[in-house]
């Protein structure tokens, strides 16, 4: 499971777009993590689109709908109850909508939600919500415990580089399971950052790993009800009573 987050507007694009690129080549879904406020600017919505047409996710990052004045750090959807989820998700799915895009996936701010937010999802008929340490499917209740490994926390670029191969071998060849994979916009300008995320993906691959994104992991959505036929404009099977 690869995602990618922190796109900060156009300048991000070509790095993101290389990336994506190379993750084509390999068939490896990717799972972009976004939030509403980023559709403000058309350059990223546009590659968005693109990239949702070609297989990839599309993961809503919060309910901060864009607002100018919006402070960093104040906003997450940790303690969010459950009237006020709503209607920040009406907010900001209106507009996903008016972007052309839509999501059934979730990853909160500040690494979890609420259960007031959960229950907001659920009753808007999302799928998934994706945290740091667990993957919620919210259609069954079901519960994935895994670790997202990201580039950061390493104290140099070579125990970087060392840490994310030994996890795709350790998580995928010792002890096959749910392996998360996460890199952000800035970390793919950084060539030893970005080498790493890319040999750990191989390594990953080479382990027999079969990538996915997150609305692949979790129960579909539920098919329409089928209405009962009424017997209007039923054609009559014996012509010869016509």
């Amino acid at each position: 499971m690869v995602s990618l987050y922190g796109i900060g507007g156009e300048p991000d694009l070509a790095r993101c777009a290389r990336f994506a690129a190379r993750l084509d080549r390999l068939r490896v879904g990717l799972s972009v993590l976004v939030p509403a406020s980023l559709l403000a600017d058309s350059a990223v919505t546009d590659w968005l689109r693109e990239r949702v047409v070609s297989g990839d996710a599309l993961v809503l990052h919060g309910l901060e709908p864009p607002r100018s004045n919006r402070i960093r750090g104040l906003h997450d959807d940790r303690r969010r109850p459950r009237h006020e989820a709503g209607l920040r998700l009406t907010a900001v799915s209106a507009v996903l909508d008016a972007a052309g895009l839509g999501s059934e996936t979730f990853a909160p701010l500040g690494g979890r939600a609420s259960t007031g937010t959960l229950a907001a999802l659920r009753a808007a008929g999302f799928g998934a919500c994706v945290e740091p340490e667990v993957l919620r499917d919210l259609r069954t209740g079901r519960v994935r415990r895994s670790r997202v490994r990201t580039p950061a926390g390493f104290r140099s670029e070579s125990a970087r580089r060392r840490g994310l191969r030994s996890m795709a071998e350790r998580e995928v060849r010792d002890w096959p399971g749910l392996a998360r994979l996460a890199i952000s916009a800035e970390d793919l300008g950084h060539p030893t950052r970005r080498t790493a995320v890319h040999e750990a993906i191989d390594l990953a691959l080479l382990h027999g790993a079969v990538p996915a994104t997150y609305p692949e992991l979790v129960a579909p959505p539920p098919a329409p009800p089928r209405s009962a036929p009424t017997g209007r404009g039923a054609p009559n099977p014996d012509p010869l009573t016509s």
